[in-house]
């Protein structure tokens, strides 16, 4: 992978969580990788064992598609080497999310997210 310089004259995040990465420049891997386990209740109730992500959602294994072979032959020519970007302006990235100005050789990006909703029967929110 050629070097090459990446040039960012101003970024603003506001907030980055949940194992996003944020590169300003050429990396080799990026892995970002989170679980997440959202529960609703309309009462405010705590089990004490839901937080030890015990559930199948965590467990199995994500299928990785086949890559196509033989792989393509990429030939490319860079007339400017260097990557030049002017105002990035974000709100939030979030939930392994990889915001990168530069080159990747291998990047492996892993958001797990179980939601759970436990609501009374006959129960009516302010909404309805």
């Amino acid at each position: 992978m050629p070097l090459r310089g990446s040039v960012v004259k101003t970024m603003d995040i506001k907030s980055a969580i949940f194992g996003s990465v944020i590169e300003i420049g050429d990396t080799v891997h990026l892995r970002a990788y989170t679980d997440a386990l959202a529960v609703q209740r309309n009462k405010e109730l705590f089990f004490g064992n839901e937080a030890h992500f015990n559930y199948n959602t965590f467990k199995k294994p994500i299928p990785i598609p086949p890559l196509p072979w033989p792989l393509p032959i990429i030939r490319r020519y860079n007339e400017q080497p260097d990557i030049k970007v002017g105002n990035i302006h974000l709100i939030t990235i979030s939930s392994s999310a990889i915001v990168q100005i530069g080159t990747t050789s291998d990047i492996n990006s892993e958001a797990r997210v179980l939601h759970i909703r436990q609501i009374s029967p006959g129960y009516r929110s302010a909404q309805s």
